[in-house]
């Protein structure tokens, strides 16, 4: 079985840990005051804006052309002379919008 530490410290050791905790909350205001600093100069310049939050603008997108014979959306860019899926030929489209009319 392992031998346990002792628990109690010595004058020396307590002295020491309380110099680096009084070390650690001196560095602890000394970063808080920096950053309250820091904070009222750029609200100062106009960078930070105190206030009520500015809703996000939603856009919605235009709706893709979709091929007649597959449904599918087509892709970007210039349309050819039938679809890239399915092979449906788009001048058969207008071909039977004008037979009905």
């Amino acid at each position: 079985m392992a031998a346990r530490r002792s628990t109690t410290m010595t004058d020396g050791e307590r002295r020491l840990l309380l110099e680096r905790i009084a070390d650690l909350e001196l560095r602890m205001k000394l970063l808080e005051a920096r950053v309250r600093r820091d904070a009222a100069e750029s609200r100062s310049r106009g960078r930070i804006e105190v206030g009520r939050p500015v809703a996000r603008v939603v856009r919605t997108p235009r709706p893709r052309p979709r091929c007649p014979g597959c449904t599918l959306e087509l892709p970007k860019g210039r349309r050819g002379v039938q679809c890239v899926w399915c092979g449906f030929r788009f001048d058969a489209a207008e071909l039977f919008k004008s037979s009905k009319r």
